[in-house]
Protein backbone atom coordinates (compact mmCIF):
# COMPACT_ATOMS: atom_id res chain seq x y z
CA UNK A 1 0.00 0.00 0.00
CA UNK A 2 1.60 3.55 -0.77
CA UNK A 3 1.85 5.59 2.15
CA UNK A 4 1.55 9.47 1.69
CA UNK A 5 3.38 12.06 3.24
CA UNK A 6 1.14 15.12 2.83
CA UNK A 7 3.57 18.12 1.66
CA UNK A 8 1.56 21.12 0.04
CA UNK A 9 4.12 22.19 -2.83
CA UNK A 10 2.74 24.80 -5.45
CA UNK A 11 2.58 23.09 -8.44
CA UNK A 12 4.44 23.55 -11.00
CA UNK A 13 2.48 24.87 -13.83
CA UNK A 14 2.09 28.68 -13.33
CA UNK A 15 -1.31 28.03 -14.64
CA UNK A 16 -2.01 26.09 -11.40
CA UNK A 17 -0.47 28.59 -9.30
CA UNK A 18 -3.30 31.54 -8.76
CA UNK A 19 -3.69 30.40 -5.22
CA UNK A 20 0.13 31.26 -4.24
CA UNK A 21 1.03 34.01 -2.42
CA UNK A 22 2.92 36.56 -4.01
CA UNK A 23 6.60 36.42 -2.90
CA UNK A 24 9.37 38.18 -4.14
CA UNK A 25 11.34 35.91 -6.70
CA UNK A 26 14.76 36.72 -5.36
CA UNK A 27 16.13 33.05 -6.79
CA UNK A 28 15.37 34.30 -9.93
CA UNK A 29 16.61 37.60 -9.70
CA UNK A 30 20.15 36.41 -8.06
CA UNK A 31 20.26 34.10 -10.84
CA UNK A 32 19.44 36.70 -13.74
CA UNK A 33 22.44 38.70 -11.98
CA UNK A 34 24.90 35.34 -12.25
CA UNK A 35 24.10 35.40 -16.02
CA UNK A 36 25.18 38.66 -16.80
CA UNK A 37 28.57 38.39 -14.89
CA UNK A 38 29.29 35.16 -15.72
CA UNK A 39 28.60 36.11 -20.28
CA UNK A 40 30.48 39.61 -19.15
CA UNK A 41 33.09 37.09 -18.05
CA UNK A 42 33.44 34.83 -20.84
CA UNK A 43 33.48 38.18 -23.43
CA UNK A 44 35.88 39.55 -21.68
CA UNK A 45 37.90 36.59 -21.30
CA UNK A 46 38.00 36.13 -25.31
CA UNK A 47 38.56 39.89 -26.00
CA UNK A 48 41.83 39.86 -23.68
CA UNK A 49 42.92 36.38 -25.14
CA UNK A 50 42.63 38.26 -28.71
CA UNK A 51 45.50 40.16 -27.52
CA UNK A 52 47.51 38.19 -25.31
CA UNK A 53 50.93 36.66 -25.93
CA UNK A 54 51.57 37.90 -29.53
CA UNK A 55 52.56 41.17 -30.74
CA UNK A 56 49.40 43.12 -32.12
CA UNK A 57 50.01 46.68 -33.92
CA UNK A 58 48.05 49.26 -31.64
CA UNK A 59 48.74 52.09 -33.72
CA UNK A 60 49.99 56.01 -33.55
CA UNK A 61 50.39 56.94 -30.04
CA UNK A 62 50.34 60.85 -29.87
CA UNK A 63 52.37 62.72 -26.79
CA UNK A 64 51.38 66.33 -26.61
CA UNK A 65 52.53 69.04 -23.67
CA UNK A 66 48.82 69.23 -22.77
CA UNK A 67 47.09 65.89 -23.92
CA UNK A 68 48.25 62.24 -23.36
CA UNK A 69 51.39 63.81 -21.64
CA UNK A 70 54.41 62.08 -21.35
CA UNK A 71 56.76 62.98 -18.18
CA UNK A 72 60.44 61.72 -18.69
CA UNK A 73 61.33 59.35 -15.72
CA UNK A 74 64.10 61.35 -14.20
CA UNK A 75 66.26 59.41 -11.76
CA UNK A 76 69.35 60.82 -11.60
CA UNK A 77 69.11 64.80 -13.30
CA UNK A 78 72.35 66.37 -15.07
CA UNK A 79 72.18 70.08 -15.54
CA UNK A 80 75.09 72.49 -16.21
CA UNK A 81 76.14 74.98 -17.97
CA UNK A 82 79.34 77.31 -18.96
CA UNK A 83 81.24 79.43 -21.13
CA UNK A 84 84.61 79.51 -23.51
CA UNK A 85 86.05 81.54 -25.78
CA UNK A 86 85.41 80.65 -29.83
CA UNK A 87 89.43 81.25 -30.43
CA UNK A 88 90.50 78.26 -27.71
CA UNK A 89 88.01 75.71 -29.26
CA UNK A 90 90.32 74.87 -32.70
CA UNK A 91 91.11 71.29 -31.05
CA UNK A 92 89.44 68.02 -29.99
CA UNK A 93 92.26 65.97 -28.21
CA UNK A 94 90.16 63.70 -26.05
CA UNK A 95 88.26 60.96 -27.71
CA UNK A 96 84.87 61.05 -26.61
CA UNK A 97 81.61 59.98 -27.80
CA UNK A 98 78.79 62.63 -28.60
CA UNK A 99 76.80 61.30 -25.63
CA UNK A 100 79.31 61.77 -23.58
CA UNK A 101 79.70 65.33 -24.91
CA UNK A 102 76.67 66.83 -23.91
CA UNK A 103 75.64 64.74 -20.72
CA UNK A 104 78.93 65.58 -18.86
CA UNK A 105 81.90 68.39 -18.33
CA UNK A 106 83.63 67.03 -21.20
CA UNK A 107 81.06 69.34 -23.13
CA UNK A 108 83.23 72.69 -22.19
CA UNK A 109 86.30 70.99 -24.45
CA UNK A 110 84.73 70.23 -27.55
CA UNK A 111 82.89 72.82 -29.11
CA UNK A 112 83.82 72.33 -32.43
CA UNK A 113 79.69 71.52 -33.29
CA UNK A 114 78.96 75.21 -32.55
CA UNK A 115 81.62 76.39 -34.31
CA UNK A 116 80.73 74.50 -37.15
CA UNK A 117 76.96 75.60 -37.59
CA UNK A 118 77.25 79.43 -36.20
CA UNK A 119 80.37 80.10 -38.28
CA UNK A 120 81.86 82.03 -35.77
CA UNK A 121 85.39 84.01 -36.29
CA UNK A 122 87.92 83.39 -33.96
CA UNK A 123 88.26 86.24 -31.38
CA UNK A 124 84.48 87.06 -31.17
CA UNK A 125 82.53 87.17 -27.81
CA UNK A 126 82.09 84.36 -25.83
CA UNK A 127 79.81 81.47 -26.70
CA UNK A 128 78.06 80.01 -23.55
CA UNK A 129 75.98 76.32 -23.11
CA UNK A 130 73.29 74.87 -20.96
CA UNK A 131 73.02 71.30 -20.94
CA UNK A 132 70.88 68.75 -18.89
CA UNK A 133 70.28 64.82 -18.97
CA UNK A 134 68.67 62.27 -17.10
CA UNK A 135 71.62 59.90 -16.26
CA UNK A 136 70.13 56.15 -15.67
CA UNK A 137 67.70 55.53 -18.37
CA UNK A 138 65.77 57.46 -20.41
CA UNK A 139 68.89 59.37 -21.63
CA UNK A 140 67.48 62.82 -23.34
CA UNK A 141 70.76 64.61 -23.84
CA UNK A 142 70.09 68.38 -24.28
CA UNK A 143 71.86 71.76 -24.82
CA UNK A 144 71.03 75.31 -25.74
CA UNK A 145 74.63 77.31 -27.05
CA UNK A 146 74.12 80.93 -27.39
CA UNK A 147 76.75 84.06 -27.83
CA UNK A 148 76.75 87.02 -25.91
CA UNK A 149 74.82 89.86 -27.02
CA UNK A 150 72.41 87.69 -29.50
CA UNK A 151 69.32 87.08 -29.12
CA UNK A 152 69.91 83.40 -31.99
CA UNK A 153 71.03 80.03 -30.04
CA UNK A 154 71.13 77.02 -31.22
CA UNK A 155 69.32 73.76 -29.54
CA UNK A 156 70.65 70.02 -29.79
CA UNK A 157 69.23 66.80 -28.93
CA UNK A 158 71.08 63.67 -29.01
CA UNK A 159 69.14 60.66 -30.22
CA UNK A 160 70.25 57.52 -31.71
CA UNK A 161 69.59 57.36 -35.13
CA UNK A 162 69.85 54.21 -38.10
CA UNK A 163 71.55 56.26 -41.01
CA UNK A 164 72.88 54.88 -44.37
CA UNK A 165 75.70 56.09 -46.62
CA UNK A 166 77.71 55.64 -49.78
CA UNK A 167 81.49 55.84 -49.72
CA UNK A 168 83.82 54.64 -52.79
CA UNK A 169 81.24 53.30 -54.20
CA UNK A 170 79.64 51.10 -50.84
CA UNK A 171 76.45 51.41 -49.30
CA UNK A 172 76.50 50.73 -45.70
CA UNK A 173 74.53 51.92 -41.93
CA UNK A 174 75.67 53.22 -39.00
CA UNK A 175 73.71 53.46 -35.67
CA UNK A 176 74.93 55.70 -33.38
CA UNK A 177 74.03 58.78 -31.53
CA UNK A 178 73.73 61.72 -33.40
CA UNK A 179 73.57 65.36 -32.29
CA UNK A 180 70.01 67.23 -33.95
CA UNK A 181 70.40 71.07 -34.02
CA UNK A 182 68.28 73.64 -34.97
CA UNK A 183 68.37 77.19 -34.75
CA UNK A 184 66.17 79.25 -32.29
CA UNK A 185 65.27 82.38 -30.12
CA UNK A 186 67.59 82.40 -27.04
CA UNK A 187 65.61 81.18 -23.81
CA UNK A 188 67.14 83.13 -20.86
CA UNK A 189 65.22 80.65 -18.50
CA UNK A 190 65.65 77.35 -20.99
CA UNK A 191 66.05 74.06 -18.77
CA UNK A 192 65.47 71.58 -21.74
CA UNK A 193 63.34 73.32 -24.84
CA UNK A 194 64.01 72.91 -28.10
CA UNK A 195 60.74 73.85 -29.93
CA UNK A 196 61.50 75.07 -33.26
CA UNK A 197 58.95 75.75 -36.49
CA UNK A 198 58.83 72.81 -38.77
CA UNK A 199 60.43 74.38 -41.33
CA UNK A 200 63.56 74.76 -39.65
CA UNK A 201 66.71 73.54 -40.43
CA UNK A 202 67.83 71.06 -38.44
CA UNK A 203 71.32 69.72 -38.55
CA UNK A 204 72.42 65.84 -37.75
CA UNK A 205 76.11 65.80 -36.16
CA UNK A 206 77.96 62.93 -35.08
CA UNK A 207 81.63 63.33 -32.98
CA UNK A 208 83.16 59.96 -32.39
CA UNK A 209 86.39 59.40 -31.55
CA UNK A 210 86.91 63.27 -31.35
CA UNK A 211 86.27 63.64 -34.77
CA UNK A 212 83.00 65.92 -35.85
CA UNK A 213 81.21 64.62 -38.76
CA UNK A 214 78.22 66.74 -40.62
CA UNK A 215 75.76 64.27 -41.53
CA UNK A 216 73.71 66.70 -43.69
CA UNK A 217 70.36 69.02 -43.42
CA UNK A 218 67.12 68.69 -43.56
CA UNK A 219 63.49 70.18 -42.21
CA UNK A 220 62.48 70.11 -38.57
CA UNK A 221 59.05 68.60 -40.14
CA UNK A 222 61.21 65.44 -41.92
CA UNK A 223 62.20 64.32 -38.15
CA UNK A 224 59.76 65.52 -35.90
CA UNK A 225 55.70 64.12 -36.09
CA UNK A 226 56.50 61.45 -38.98
CA UNK A 227 57.17 58.69 -36.90
CA UNK A 228 58.76 55.67 -39.02
CA UNK A 229 59.75 57.93 -42.09
CA UNK A 230 62.87 58.04 -43.59
CA UNK A 231 64.25 61.66 -43.31
CA UNK A 232 66.82 62.75 -46.17
CA UNK A 233 69.66 64.85 -45.28
CA UNK A 234 71.94 66.44 -47.80
CA UNK A 235 75.38 68.77 -47.60
CA UNK A 236 77.43 66.31 -45.34
CA UNK A 237 80.18 64.67 -45.90
CA UNK A 238 78.69 61.28 -47.69
CA UNK A 239 76.39 63.32 -49.84
CA UNK A 240 72.88 62.05 -49.57
CA UNK A 241 72.08 60.27 -46.18
CA UNK A 242 68.83 58.34 -45.60
CA UNK A 243 68.25 58.88 -41.72
CA UNK A 244 65.64 57.29 -39.05
CA UNK A 245 64.64 56.42 -35.86
CA UNK A 246 65.94 53.22 -33.79
CA UNK A 247 63.30 51.70 -32.36
CA UNK A 248 62.93 51.82 -28.91
CA UNK A 249 61.54 48.88 -26.85
CA UNK A 250 60.03 49.50 -23.95
CA UNK A 251 59.42 47.05 -20.84
CA UNK A 252 57.19 47.28 -18.29
CA UNK A 253 56.65 45.57 -14.85
CA UNK A 254 59.33 42.76 -15.73
CA UNK A 255 58.52 41.57 -18.88
CA UNK A 256 54.81 41.46 -18.72
CA UNK A 257 54.57 43.85 -21.36
CA UNK A 258 56.61 45.26 -24.40
CA UNK A 259 56.26 48.27 -26.34
CA UNK A 260 58.11 48.41 -29.66
CA UNK A 261 58.01 51.88 -30.76
CA UNK A 262 59.53 53.58 -34.29
CA UNK A 263 58.85 57.14 -32.60
CA UNK A 264 60.59 60.79 -34.45
CA UNK A 265 63.83 60.80 -34.93
CA UNK A 266 63.62 64.54 -32.61
CA UNK A 267 61.12 64.95 -30.12
CA UNK A 268 60.43 68.43 -28.39
CA UNK A 269 60.74 68.98 -25.19
CA UNK A 270 59.45 71.35 -22.10
CA UNK A 271 60.35 71.96 -19.07
CA UNK A 272 58.80 75.48 -18.05
CA UNK A 273 56.94 73.25 -15.56
CA UNK A 274 59.65 70.77 -13.95
CA UNK A 275 59.45 70.26 -10.59
CA UNK A 276 62.35 69.50 -8.83
CA UNK A 277 60.91 67.87 -5.88
CA UNK A 278 58.62 65.56 -7.63
CA UNK A 279 61.13 65.22 -10.42
CA UNK A 280 57.79 65.41 -12.71
CA UNK A 281 57.50 67.96 -16.02
CA UNK A 282 60.10 67.20 -18.20
CA UNK A 283 57.85 66.66 -20.95
CA UNK A 284 58.21 64.91 -24.35
CA UNK A 285 55.75 65.88 -27.35
CA UNK A 286 55.80 63.00 -30.25
CA UNK A 287 54.38 60.67 -32.57
CA UNK A 288 55.19 56.88 -32.26
CA UNK A 289 53.94 53.85 -34.17
CA UNK A 290 53.79 51.12 -31.77
CA UNK A 291 53.17 47.10 -31.22
CA UNK A 292 52.37 46.15 -28.34
CA UNK A 293 53.41 42.31 -26.99
CA UNK A 294 51.41 41.66 -23.27
CA UNK A 295 52.09 38.55 -21.47
CA UNK A 296 49.66 36.54 -19.80
CA UNK A 297 48.66 32.92 -19.04
CA UNK A 298 45.67 33.71 -16.32
CA UNK A 299 42.54 34.09 -18.77
CA UNK A 300 41.26 30.75 -18.63
CA UNK A 301 39.66 30.83 -21.85
CA UNK A 302 38.28 27.39 -21.35
CA UNK A 303 37.57 28.22 -17.45
CA UNK A 304 35.66 30.84 -18.35
CA UNK A 305 33.13 28.80 -20.56
CA UNK A 306 32.51 26.23 -18.58
CA UNK A 307 31.73 28.54 -15.61
CA UNK A 308 29.23 30.23 -18.45
CA UNK A 309 27.80 26.85 -19.13
CA UNK A 310 27.42 25.78 -16.02
CA UNK A 311 25.87 29.13 -14.97
CA UNK A 312 23.19 29.19 -18.20
CA UNK A 313 22.68 25.50 -17.31
CA UNK A 314 21.32 25.96 -13.22
CA UNK A 315 19.74 29.35 -14.17
CA UNK A 316 17.90 27.00 -16.77
CA UNK A 317 17.01 25.02 -14.02
CA UNK A 318 15.94 28.02 -11.77
CA UNK A 319 13.86 29.20 -14.74
CA UNK A 320 11.41 26.06 -15.10
CA UNK A 321 11.81 24.30 -12.21
CA UNK A 322 11.90 27.17 -9.39
CA UNK A 323 10.54 30.02 -10.88
CA UNK A 324 9.24 30.93 -7.66
CA UNK A 325 11.57 30.22 -5.29
CA UNK A 326 13.60 32.35 -2.56
CA UNK A 327 16.47 29.82 -3.25
CA UNK A 328 18.66 30.49 -6.31
CA UNK A 329 20.08 27.37 -6.97
CA UNK A 330 23.59 28.77 -8.64
CA UNK A 331 25.31 29.23 -5.25
CA UNK A 332 24.19 26.12 -3.82
CA UNK A 333 25.20 23.88 -6.73
CA UNK A 334 28.24 25.84 -7.55
CA UNK A 335 29.43 25.54 -3.94
CA UNK A 336 29.51 21.57 -4.42
CA UNK A 337 32.70 21.76 -6.88
CA UNK A 338 35.97 23.92 -6.75
CA UNK A 339 35.87 25.34 -10.50
CA UNK A 340 34.64 28.81 -9.05
CA UNK A 341 37.11 28.61 -6.51
CA UNK A 342 40.18 27.74 -9.02
CA UNK A 343 38.85 30.35 -11.25
CA UNK A 344 39.15 33.05 -8.19
CA UNK A 345 42.43 31.51 -7.27
CA UNK A 346 43.95 32.28 -10.64
CA UNK A 347 42.73 35.62 -11.69
CA UNK A 348 43.37 36.86 -8.50
CA UNK A 349 47.25 35.43 -8.93
CA UNK A 350 47.06 36.70 -12.60
CA UNK A 351 45.68 40.38 -11.47
CA UNK A 352 49.35 41.93 -12.07
CA UNK A 353 48.90 41.62 -15.80
CA UNK A 354 45.74 42.37 -15.65
CA UNK A 355 46.70 46.08 -13.91
CA UNK A 356 50.03 46.27 -15.94
CA UNK A 357 47.66 46.41 -19.05
CA UNK A 358 44.80 48.59 -17.63
CA UNK A 359 48.06 50.91 -16.52
CA UNK A 360 49.61 51.19 -19.87
CA UNK A 361 46.70 51.93 -21.99
CA UNK A 362 45.28 54.36 -19.41
CA UNK A 363 49.06 56.28 -20.09
CA UNK A 364 48.31 56.39 -23.63
CA UNK A 365 44.74 56.83 -24.34
CA UNK A 366 45.56 57.96 -27.96
CA UNK A 367 46.36 54.54 -28.98
CA UNK A 368 42.13 54.12 -28.18
CA UNK A 369 42.07 50.90 -26.53
CA UNK A 370 39.71 51.84 -23.52
CA UNK A 371 37.44 48.86 -24.70
CA UNK A 372 40.63 46.52 -23.25
CA UNK A 373 41.51 48.73 -20.23
CA UNK A 374 37.94 47.77 -19.22
CA UNK A 375 37.98 44.20 -19.87
CA UNK A 376 40.44 43.20 -17.19
CA UNK A 377 38.48 45.03 -14.41
CA UNK A 378 35.56 43.71 -15.48
CA UNK A 379 36.55 40.35 -15.83
CA UNK A 380 37.59 40.32 -12.37
CA UNK A 381 34.57 42.48 -10.67
CA UNK A 382 32.15 39.73 -12.76
CA UNK A 383 34.07 36.72 -11.52
CA UNK A 384 34.13 38.38 -7.99
CA UNK A 385 30.47 39.11 -7.87
CA UNK A 386 29.49 35.49 -8.84
CA UNK A 387 31.92 33.77 -6.88
CA UNK A 388 30.70 36.14 -3.60
CA UNK A 389 27.44 33.72 -3.09
CA UNK A 390 29.63 30.47 -4.04
CA UNK A 391 31.63 31.72 -0.84
CA UNK A 392 28.61 32.32 1.17
CA UNK A 393 27.12 29.48 0.38
CA UNK A 394 29.97 27.38 0.95
CA UNK A 395 30.67 28.95 4.58
CA UNK A 396 27.24 27.36 5.45
CA UNK A 397 27.29 24.29 3.69
CA UNK A 398 25.31 22.27 4.26
CA UNK A 399 22.92 24.60 5.48
CA UNK A 400 21.20 26.25 2.35
CA UNK A 401 21.31 30.31 2.74
CA UNK A 402 17.68 31.13 2.37
CA UNK A 403 18.74 35.43 2.27
CA UNK A 404 19.35 35.28 -0.95
CA UNK A 405 18.54 39.08 -0.89
CA UNK A 406 21.79 39.49 1.41
CA UNK A 407 23.08 37.27 -1.18
CA UNK A 408 22.17 39.27 -4.32
CA UNK A 409 22.82 42.84 -2.68
CA UNK A 410 26.41 41.93 -1.66
CA UNK A 411 27.63 40.64 -4.60
CA UNK A 412 25.90 44.00 -6.30
CA UNK A 413 28.76 45.38 -4.14
CA UNK A 414 31.67 43.54 -4.76
CA UNK A 415 31.18 44.12 -8.09
CA UNK A 416 31.31 47.63 -7.73
CA UNK A 417 33.85 48.29 -5.17
CA UNK A 418 36.47 45.77 -7.28
CA UNK A 419 35.58 47.44 -10.62
CA UNK A 420 35.67 50.65 -9.29
CA UNK A 421 39.09 50.49 -7.31
CA UNK A 422 40.85 48.58 -10.25
CA UNK A 423 39.65 50.66 -13.31
CA UNK A 424 39.35 54.28 -11.88
CA UNK A 425 42.02 54.05 -8.54
CA UNK A 426 44.87 51.81 -9.61
CA UNK A 427 46.10 52.87 -12.82
CA UNK A 428 45.64 56.77 -11.90
CA UNK A 429 48.60 55.80 -8.71
CA UNK A 430 51.29 54.29 -10.68
CA UNK A 431 54.50 55.95 -11.71
CA UNK A 432 57.06 54.86 -14.21
CA UNK A 433 59.81 53.73 -11.87
CA UNK A 434 63.33 52.96 -13.85
CA UNK A 435 64.29 49.34 -13.03
CA UNK A 436 66.54 46.29 -14.44
CA UNK A 437 64.98 45.17 -18.07
CA UNK A 438 64.18 40.75 -17.78
CA UNK A 439 64.57 40.69 -21.71
CA UNK A 440 68.04 41.51 -23.47
CA UNK A 441 65.89 42.94 -26.08
CA UNK A 442 64.38 46.04 -23.92
CA UNK A 443 65.75 49.74 -24.41
CA UNK A 444 64.11 51.39 -21.55
CA UNK A 445 62.39 49.14 -18.66
CA UNK A 446 59.99 50.15 -15.97
CA UNK A 447 58.10 49.13 -13.52
CA UNK A 448 54.66 50.93 -11.83
CA UNK A 449 55.14 51.55 -8.97
CA UNK A 450 52.00 50.58 -7.17
CA UNK A 451 51.04 47.20 -8.32
CA UNK A 452 53.46 45.38 -6.24
CA UNK A 453 50.80 46.27 -3.87
CA UNK A 454 47.47 46.90 -5.29
CA UNK A 455 47.79 43.29 -7.55
CA UNK A 456 46.26 41.90 -4.12
CA UNK A 457 44.05 44.69 -2.85
CA UNK A 458 41.28 43.47 -4.54
CA UNK A 459 41.08 39.84 -3.44
CA UNK A 460 41.22 42.07 0.80
CA UNK A 461 38.42 43.93 -0.76
CA UNK A 462 36.56 40.80 -1.90
CA UNK A 463 37.13 38.91 1.14
CA UNK A 464 36.42 41.67 3.96
CA UNK A 465 32.77 42.30 1.88
CA UNK A 466 32.15 38.69 2.05
CA UNK A 467 32.93 38.50 4.97
CA UNK A 468 30.47 41.23 6.37
CA UNK A 469 27.85 39.24 4.25
CA UNK A 470 28.45 36.18 6.35
CA UNK A 471 27.81 38.26 9.41
CA UNK A 472 24.86 39.50 8.45
CA UNK A 473 23.14 36.12 7.44
CA UNK A 474 24.75 35.79 10.69
CA UNK A 475 22.58 38.06 12.39
CA UNK A 476 19.91 38.03 10.40
CA UNK A 477 19.19 34.30 11.16
CA UNK A 478 19.64 35.00 15.00
CA UNK A 479 17.70 38.07 15.35
CA UNK A 480 14.79 38.38 12.89
CA UNK A 481 11.89 36.07 14.58
CA UNK A 482 10.12 33.38 12.63
CA UNK A 483 7.54 35.11 10.55
CA UNK A 484 5.72 31.50 10.17
CA UNK A 485 5.99 28.68 12.65
CA UNK A 486 6.44 25.25 10.78
CA UNK A 487 4.33 22.49 12.77
CA UNK A 488 6.54 19.72 13.97
CA UNK A 489 4.18 17.20 12.08
CA UNK A 490 4.91 19.07 8.59
CA UNK A 491 6.07 16.38 6.02
CA UNK A 492 8.91 18.00 5.02
CA UNK A 493 10.76 17.72 8.56
CA UNK A 494 9.71 14.22 7.65
CA UNK A 495 10.69 13.76 4.49
CA UNK A 496 13.99 15.34 5.58
CA UNK A 497 14.20 13.74 9.06
CA UNK A 498 14.80 16.49 10.54
CA UNK A 499 12.43 18.49 13.91
CA UNK A 500 13.74 21.70 12.60
CA UNK A 501 14.08 23.55 9.22
CA UNK A 502 16.77 25.61 10.59
CA UNK A 503 18.68 22.03 10.42
CA UNK A 504 18.75 22.63 6.75
CA UNK A 505 18.19 26.25 6.36
CA UNK A 506 20.02 29.28 7.68
CA UNK A 507 16.17 30.23 8.72
CA UNK A 508 12.74 30.07 8.35
CA UNK A 509 11.69 33.63 6.85
CA UNK A 510 11.88 33.14 3.16
CA UNK A 511 11.54 29.68 2.49
CA UNK A 512 8.54 29.07 5.07
CA UNK A 513 4.96 30.59 3.98
CA UNK A 514 1.15 30.46 4.22
CA UNK A 515 -1.30 30.16 1.70
CA UNK A 516 -4.07 32.77 0.80
CA UNK A 517 -6.36 29.64 2.38
CA UNK A 518 -4.03 29.66 5.73
CA UNK A 519 -2.17 26.35 4.10
CA UNK A 520 1.89 26.36 5.41
CA UNK A 521 3.89 25.76 2.33
CA UNK A 522 7.63 25.23 1.98
CA UNK A 523 10.32 26.51 -0.82
CA UNK A 524 10.60 23.80 -3.54
CA UNK A 525 14.17 24.90 -3.62
CA UNK A 526 14.83 23.52 0.07
CA UNK A 527 14.80 20.07 -1.56
CA UNK A 528 18.03 20.92 -3.56
CA UNK A 529 19.61 19.78 0.16
CA UNK A 530 18.86 16.52 -1.12
CA UNK A 531 19.67 17.66 -4.72
CA UNK A 532 16.05 17.07 -5.66
CA UNK A 533 13.66 19.17 -8.07
CA UNK A 534 10.26 18.73 -8.90
CA UNK A 535 10.06 18.05 -12.23
CA UNK A 536 6.52 17.95 -13.23
CA UNK A 537 2.90 17.90 -10.73
CA UNK A 538 3.64 14.18 -10.54
CA UNK A 539 7.29 13.40 -10.02
CA UNK A 540 10.39 15.06 -8.40
CA UNK A 541 14.17 13.52 -9.66
CA UNK A 542 17.58 14.28 -8.70
CA UNK A 543 19.02 17.76 -10.43
CA UNK A 544 21.17 15.19 -12.33
CA UNK A 545 18.30 14.07 -14.47
CA UNK A 546 16.75 17.82 -15.22
CA UNK A 547 19.18 17.88 -17.70
CA UNK A 548 16.84 15.67 -19.91
CA UNK A 549 13.89 16.56 -19.13
CA UNK A 550 14.69 19.98 -20.27
CA UNK A 551 16.59 18.71 -23.37
CA UNK A 552 13.40 16.59 -23.93
CA UNK A 553 11.24 19.78 -23.72
CA UNK A 554 13.23 21.38 -26.55
CA UNK A 555 13.53 19.01 -29.16
CA UNK A 556 11.46 20.49 -32.06
CA UNK A 557 9.15 16.94 -32.80
CA UNK A 558 7.15 14.31 -31.07
CA UNK A 559 9.17 11.98 -33.60
CA UNK A 560 12.59 13.50 -32.30
CA UNK A 561 11.25 13.33 -28.22
CA UNK A 562 10.72 9.66 -28.76
CA UNK A 563 13.46 8.71 -30.32
CA UNK A 564 15.44 10.70 -27.49
CA UNK A 565 13.94 8.90 -24.85
CA UNK A 566 14.47 5.53 -25.75
CA UNK A 567 17.62 6.44 -26.59
CA UNK A 568 18.54 7.76 -23.03
CA UNK A 569 16.56 5.22 -21.45
CA UNK A 570 14.62 5.47 -17.91
CA UNK A 571 15.61 7.80 -15.10
CA UNK A 572 14.69 7.20 -10.75
CA UNK A 573 11.52 9.21 -9.93
CA UNK A 574 9.93 10.01 -6.79
CA UNK A 575 6.17 10.18 -7.07
CA UNK A 576 4.06 13.30 -5.94
CA UNK A 577 0.32 13.02 -5.71
CA UNK A 578 -1.55 16.11 -5.81
CA UNK A 579 1.68 17.95 -5.25
CA UNK A 580 2.50 15.47 -2.44
CA UNK A 581 5.68 13.46 -1.71
CA UNK A 582 4.59 9.89 -1.31
CA UNK A 583 7.19 6.74 -0.46
CA UNK A 584 6.80 5.28 -3.99
CA UNK A 585 9.81 5.59 -6.66
CA UNK A 586 10.07 4.40 -9.82
CA UNK A 587 12.10 3.96 -12.69
CA UNK A 588 10.59 5.59 -16.03
CA UNK A 589 11.20 7.19 -19.13
CA UNK A 590 10.96 11.10 -19.89
CA UNK A 591 8.07 10.75 -22.36
CA UNK A 592 6.06 8.79 -20.11
CA UNK A 593 6.72 10.90 -17.26
CA UNK A 594 5.52 14.09 -19.35
CA UNK A 595 2.33 11.88 -20.88
CA UNK A 596 1.84 11.53 -16.61
CA UNK A 597 2.21 15.04 -16.25
CA UNK A 598 -0.30 16.47 -18.57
Amino acid sequence: MKKVIPLSFPPLNRSDNTHSTNRPSYGLALCGLYVVFATIVVLTTYALSSIANAPIFIGLNTQLFNHNIFNVPVTILLQGNGSFHTSNASSCDTIVSLGDLLSSAALMNHVKMIIYLKRQKPGQSNSHFQHINNLYGWNKATAQFYVDDHDMAMTCMVRRANYSMTSQGETFSVIDSVAFCSESTYDPKWICENVVDDGANTYAIQISKGEVTYIGVTKRKEVYMNAGAIANFTGGKYGPVFLQTVNAINEYQQEILQANAVFDVVPFGDCSNYNYQTKLGWLLQLQGSTTMTWQCDSLMDTNSLVLWCMTLYQAALQIFFLPQSAICIIPVQSSKNIVGLAILFVVFWGNENIQTLSTYIYQNPSFGLTFYGLCGPTQLASIVGIMTGNIIQMWFNPRIVIQTWIILLFSVVNWILVFYIEYFIFPKQNVNIVSKCALATSSNCFTFGSIKVNWYVSAIAFGSVTALAILTVYSHSRFVPAKVILPPTNSVLQYLKISDISVVATSPNGCIYTEKEGDVNVDKGILLIKNMLHISSSAMTRTTNALYWLIYHSLPSERIKKYYSNTIGTILIIHLDAGKITRSFSYQSIRDISTTSQ
